[in-house]
This record gives structure tokens, sequence and C-alpha cells, in this order.
């Protein structure tokens, strides 16, 4: 039996399926502990039986997935660093406060073009969706889909279980999680943006 995430009984998500369609950019890691972080998505919207995904099929982890492997994906949400600076009803070390959800499950490698094209766009629904006129796999150039199908490998993810934790200092007295909040936003957390330049 493999390990289960660590969940201490007041941090156990109370709907971990919504970790992984809030943070769908996961790590999928193989029985032979390669790894690959990648966007994966629950299949269909009314479902958390399966989940689906793609890589480069130049990846080595591309190579070495097959069909029946036992898989984990690590779904990962927003982390921040906690000091203890912020705690005086309850003087406190030094923590870390995280959302994230594990899910263990069957892979079936998905190989033909009508499936893999299914797999591109029902990813490319899910990350769109937040848009007012979202971009669909049919507006891509002519041919351009057809061009990538080989050089990409899809998969499937049958899940056997899906467990989240949301520790966000809910243990902590009212007065303490208020200086947390307020620590947190005085402090500058860099977004990808602003790396970029």
């Amino acid at each position: 039996m493999s390990p289960s995430l660590f969940r201490a009984e007041p941090y156990i998500a109370a709907d971990p399926a919504a970790i992984v369609r809030d943070y769908p950019f996961a790590t999928l890691i193989l029985p032979n502990l390669s790894a690959t972080t990648t966007a994966i998505v629950f299949e269909t919207d009314d479902s958390t039986r399966t989940l689906i995904g793609h890589m480069a099929g130049r990846n080595p982890q591309a190579k070495a997935m097959h069909t029946g492997d036992k898989v984990l994906t690590i779904f990962t949400g927003p982390h921040a660093y906690i000091s203890p600076r912020w705690y005086v009803e309850k003087p406190e070390v030094p923590t870390w406060n995280y959302i994230a959800a594990h899910v263990r499950g069957t892979l079936e490698v998905i190989e033909d073009d009508a499936g893999q094209t299914e797999v591109l766009r029902r990813t490319i629904e899910v990350a769109e969706g937040g848009f007012d006129d979202p971009w669909t796999i049919d507006m891509a150039a002519e041919g351009r889909v057809a061009f990538l199908l080989p050089k990409i490998r899809s998969f499937r993810i049958h899940i056997d279980t899906i467990e989240g934790t949301t520790k966000l200092s809910q243990t902590h007295p009212e007065g303490d999680r208020h200086r947390i909040i307020a620590g947190l936003k005085d402090r500058v957390y860099p977004t990808i943006s602003d790396l970029m330049t």
C-alpha cells in the first residue's frame, strides 16, 4: 500500500478535487521516480474519476510511461513562509502555509491521434475557461495540431484516491491569524511576470 499524503486532522481539505481543478499544473511521478510538471486536468467537468494530460515526446519520461503503471500526481496551490514574528497570542516557530493535493491512480497511455487531439482540446478548454473569448484548438493554424501530435505523448489516469491539504493557520487564535494575513500582504511575492523583466 502506498503511503498517504500527510494531513493533520485540522488541515484535511474538505474538497480535494477543487484543488485539482484550481491548480492544474501538476507533477506526474512514475514508478521509476521520474517526474514531469505539466498541465493535468479532469477529463470531464462532471466527474473526478479520470485525469488527462500530455508531455513532449522527447521527454525521457514519455518513453518510460506504460499502461498499467501506478502513478502519483501532485497538485500544488499557493504557499507561503509564516514568520513567528506574527504570532503574539500563541507564540510559535516558523512554518509554511500551503494548499496541495495528491492523486494516485493507474496510467493509460493514449497513442491514437483522435485521443491525443481530445486531450489537447480538453486541456485548452480548461485553461482558457477564464477568458471572455476563449481560444480553442480549432483556431490553431492549419496543419499545426497534426504536426504536433507525433511529437507528444498523452495519458489518462484512472483515479484511485484524491487527498488534499489546506494548511492555512486555521488552528491559531483569531488575532494571530489577522497578523499573519497582514504580514503576508506586506511581503512581496514576485509573480512570474515580475521574474520575466
